[in-house]
Parts: structure tokens; sequence; C-alpha cells
């Protein structure tokens, strides 16, 4: 019943990495918080 990624790529090891992050509460809200700080930088810069 979970997700599957295809982890032989960098973008599906990532997503899986991402996803086992935000699925555990002792994570999540750091995790939230960095990728909230990284995408507001991209968007910004472009």
């Amino acid at each position: 019943n979970g997700e599957r990624f295809d982890c032989g790529s960098k973008a599906g090891f990532l997503q899986a990495t991402i996803a086992f992050g935000l699925s555990r509460d002792d994570l999540r809200d750091e995790l939230m918080d960095y990728l909230q700080a990284v995408t507001h930088t991209d968007k910004a810069a472009q």
C-alpha cells in the first residue's frame, strides 16, 4: 500500500528520501522548514 519510487534515478532517490522524512513525526517540521526556505530562495533568484 506504500508509494514506489525509482531509486535507480537520482530524482527518484531524492523523492523517496523526502517522502520518508515527511512521513515521520520527528522529522517533518524541520524538513518542511528547510524545503520552504530552499524553494523560496530558488524562486526569488529566478
